[in-house]
């Protein structure tokens, strides 16, 4: 439960052992690099790789005929970079000409055949026709359509028989009567919208079409058999060519989309002469297993160094805690990550966020409905947010039974309390007496979180060697006195005693008061500094402390009585049930328990959404704000996304 240590590593070796470097550091996973030739110091003395990713263009050129090959490209685990980028080139160039000359004719005969099925088709059913059809398209003064007309419409044509037409049927099935009708250059507008209007379907005869329909029909049947063969030996060839080239093609393909997309990382890389040089940092849990993979390259060296030994770089922060509170890393990363040398605040989110929204939303029922709907939303929408719903689920059913209350039902474990001794439940969330006991409480258990929100402030200021953060600042020794001291004072006097002595008040009031006054001061004179002087002056010194010594006190007060909101919310769920239980007892028998279902959904939703915001935002505002600064660099290695251009 803490954030993980880190090692740095240089890397150095022959820059034509790069791939094969990066290769490496890719494979094991945690290698996060920096940029070594703009860290300033030694990193004058490096060039960088500045030319442009050549394989980009390479790689459309595969993706394109792989895609005419109907070849799905996946890409395999490269375990060395074996071709160079020109003689995968010459490979893609050749095999996409030979695939596109092959395509091409298919293409060609495809369309022939389609062409000539077509015609066949309308020829078959003019086959009784004993006429040249040269001679019949040939007419100057007539025109002829060819087609089909539904057998429904041919009784109608009686009514057009006074119009300038002669109708010709010449073969019938079960729906269409092919036919042809015949008019004159004048009149063929007319007549082809009353064929229209009939639902006549023209077939249009193909220029290539001579003679008579039976002659077309044998010479058209001996070229789409002569066309269909070519088509298969085609065919033969496209599959054969594919299968000699398509193991090669995934190889050349798999390297070129590895080499294309670790390109980029190539800024990370210093180079002097014909030697380059890496840097970056890794676990230090994964050194043995960093050190095997990338020194088994030959010509590769490396030096694996504590993490604060090149001071230009900061170490990465990486966040490593147990797999219960695991989930609420997801709301630290919300506000920032925290520094290298801060303390990781996940299990004390963890432990907060739980405890409170269970305060805030306590029922069994409900509780273990939110738990359920967690669980299915990891499992199959794989939702981080389901695993925080799973914990803060059961926190909520526990202090559900504590409140009694089971999807509103009061009084529903009555008898569990009663079966273990007690004369009713712990907690009447409702009750008179109650209340105000549950609004204090509440405030006392802000203060808590408040006071060890300083402690951990105190910790992280005394580990950095800050002393005006650690002793001298609100967030301070200084700040934690005057804090609890206030909060004695309050506790005695609603208890009827007072502890606020004129000593008490002196050494636990005013002097963390004036040291958080004189903080800047305080903080010069622990350096050694000699001049004490305020740089804006003795009057700006004490006008801007004043007023931010004002905020501070004001801060304490707003931030302690913020936590009055989590003995509303308990107030507020209740009553909002208790509506819910109103509403059903007015409507009808039938009628009450759909009410009832349906207020507890509501309720779940609408209330459930707005305490984990609150709950959220006391966590950042009351908490993180007085030792969280979240300037942390996430720690991300080498990672090469290959499965996004896979396809």
């Amino acid at each position: 439960m803490a954030i993980e240590k880190m090692t740095l590593v240089n890397i150095k070796g022959p820059l034509d052992r790069l791939d094969d470097a990066i290769l490496g550091c890719s494979d094991t996973g945690c290698f996060h690099p920096e940029d070594i030739t703009h860290g300033g110091g030694d990193s004058t003395k490096f060039h960088e790789l500045d030319y442009q990713n050549p394989y980009l263009k390479l790689l459309t050129r595969m993706k394109n005929v792989a895609a005419s090959a109907d070849i799905p490209l996946q890409y395999r685990p490269v375990k060395s970079v074996a071709a160079d980028k020109e003689t995968m080139k010459s490979f893609v160039i050749g095999f996409q000409e030979e695939i596109g000359a092959l395509l091409d004719t298919r293409r060609e005969l495809q369309e022939n055949i389609t062409q000539h099925e077509n015609a066949l088709t309308h020829l078959k059913h003019l086959a009784s026709v004993d006429l040249n059809l040269d001679q019949i398209f040939s007419c100057k003064y007539v025109k002829v359509r060819f087609g089909r007309l539904p057998r429904d419409s041919e009784a109608k044509l009686a009514y057009y028989s006074n119009k300038m037409f002669l109708f010709f049927k010449f073969d019938t099935d079960d729906t269409y009567t092919w036919s042809a009708y015949f008019t004159t250059n004048e009149y063929a507008g007319e007549v082809d919208d009353i064929f229209a209007a009939l639902f006549f379907e023209r077939v249009r005869v193909p220029d290539y079409v001579h003679g008579t329909p039976s002659m077309a029909i044998d010479r058209l049947s001996a070229e789409y058999t002569s066309e269909k063969r070519k088509l298969a030996e085609v065919t033969e060839q496209i599959q054969a060519l594919v299968a000699q080239r398509r193991d090669t093609l995934l190889d050349y393909y798999s390297q070129a989309q590895f080499l294309c997309s670790t390109f980029d990382l190539r800024r990370y890389v210093g180079v002097s002469g014909e030697t380059f040089y890496m840097l970056g940092f890794i676990p230090k849990s994964r050194e043995a297993d960093f050190s095997g993979k990338l020194g088994s390259i030959p010509g590769i060296s490396l030096d694996l160094l504590p993490e604060d030994t090149d001071k230009r770089f900061r170490p990465p922060t990486k966040l490593k805690n147990l797999k219960s509170v695991e989930p609420f890393e997801m709301f630290v990363k919300m506000y920032g990550l925290p520094s290298h040398n801060d303390i990781d605040p996940t299990p004390y989110i963890a432990i907060v966020y739980t405890l409170l929204f269970g305060i805030m939303f306590g029922d069994l029922g409900q509780g273990l409905l939110v738990s359920l709907l967690g669980f299915v939303l990891y499992r199959w929408k794989g939702m981080e947010l389901g695993r925080i719903m799973e914990r803060i689920g059961i926190s909520s059913a526990a202090f559900g039974v504590l409140y009694g209350s089971v999807f509103g039902f009061e009084h529903a474990l009555d008898g569990f309390w009663r079966m273990l001794g007690f004369a009713e439940k712990p907690i009447e969330v409702m009750s008179p007496s109650t209340i105000n006991t549950l609004l204090l409480s509440t405030v006392g258990l802000g203060a808590v979180i408040i006071a060890v929100s300083i402690l951990i402030n105190i910790i992280l200021g005394i580990r950095q060697r800050d002393w005006e953060r650690a002793f001298f600042s609100q967030n301070g020794v200084a700040g934690l006195v005057f804090y609890m001291t206030v909060l004695a004072g309050v506790a005695g006097m609603m208890g009827g005693f007072s502890v606020l002595t004129p000593p008490v008040i002196c050494i636990g009031i005013v002097l963390p008061i004036l040291v958080i006054f004189f903080k800047e001061p305080l903080d010069k004179l622990t350096h050694g500094a000699h001049n004490f002087a305020p740089e804006g002056g003795v009057g700006g010194f004490i006008a801007e402390n004043f007023f931010e010594l004002f905020e501070v006190v004001l801060s304490f007060v707003a931030n302690t009585m913020s936590f009055l909101r989590v003995g509303g919310f308990i107030l507020s769920h209740a009553g909002m049930m208790a509506v819910v239980f109103t509403i059903s007892n007015m409507v009808s028998a039938g009628a009450s328990p759909i009410v009832i279902v349906l207020g507890n959904l509501f309720v779940m939703c609408l209330e459930g959404l707005i305490v984990g915001i609150q709950v959220l935002r006391l966590q950042f505002y009351e908490m993180f704000s007085r030792f969280f600064d979240g300037e942390g660099e996430p720690f991300e290695p080498i990672a090469v996304n290959l499965t996004s251009d896979a396809h």
